[in-house]
């Protein structure tokens, strides 16, 4: 009864995300030029036309990840309380994956939202299921550590490499996103993000299409990562369990 159920949700949310990428392209539209450039930035002629995404192809792409996003997590992911709002979340990501893509830019507006919903996540965790949330303060270490990282690893890409490594509109993004994991899926969601991207920048390489300078903008990895966690979260916690089994076998007498 519960795969049949799982089922049915799984292929209700594919249509809701088929008919919400039309949605996502009009509010990516609509919104004041000025979220899509840098602070100290004007808007381009693009931007103040409103014309910056077309239902084709970026209408129909939306559409077509989101539905399969939906449908895989409802099929894996602990269906509780907060399972509405990581839908939401995962909306809101994909208008930050779609305007860091073609924008190079995660408008503060849309990080804020999805801090405000990562916080409303973690308390509902916290008192429900406790999938990602255990203890009060697992989204304040999980939100520092996922800000902290990211500056880290930033210092150290300018001092090696003499180039920046991540924007700050990535920093605040994954120190948003940690309220919703802690301090520890917020790891994972670093790992998951970077492999990815390491492994796009390779398949450029060797198709011949690495230019001097290029950049890849990262918000779209960590919205990719971010679906990968809520999706294998249940599979990570068995392995999670299965080795503090194997560390409470090694010290009994």
């Amino acid at each position: 009864m519960i795969e049949r159920i799982n089922i049915i949700v799984s292929v209700l949310l594919a249509g809701l995300g088929l008919a919400l990428g039309p949605l996502n392209c009009r509010i990516l539209n609509k919104i004041p030029a000025k979220w899509l450039c840098d602070y100290d930035e004007e808007p381009s002629q693009e931007l103040l036309s409103g014309k910056r995404y077309k239902l084709k192809p970026h209408g129909i792409a939306m559409s077509l990840t989101l539905a399969v996003i939906l449908a895989i997590t409802s099929l894996t992911a602990n269906i509780t309380a907060t399972f509405p709002i990581i839908i939401i979340i995962l909306l809101v990501l994909m208008l930050i994956a779609a305007s860091d893509a073609k924008y190079t830019i995660i408008p503060d507006e849309f990080t804020i939202a999805a801090a405000v919903l990562s916080l409303i996540f973690a308390v509902t965790d916290l008192f429900t299921a406790q999938n990602f949330i255990t203890t009060w303060y697992t989204p304040i270490l999980g939100g520092l550590c996922g800000g902290a990282v990211l500056i880290a690893l930033d210092l150290f890409s300018t001092l090696i490499f003499k180039k920046a490594g991540f924007g700050f509109g990535d920093v605040k993004l994954m120190a948003a996103l940690g309220i919703m994991f802690g301090y520890k899926y917020v790891f994972i969601l670093l790992v998951f993000s970077c492999m990815m991207a390491a492994c796009h920048f390779v398949a450029i390489i060797f198709a011949g299409k690495a230019k001097k300078g290029i950049y890849l903008p990262m918000g779209p990895y960590i919205c990719l990562g971010t679906c990968l966690v809520i999706i294998m979260q249940p599979y990570f916690e068995t392995l999670f369990n299965m080795y503090r089994s194997l560390m409470e076998m090694q010290v009994l007498p």
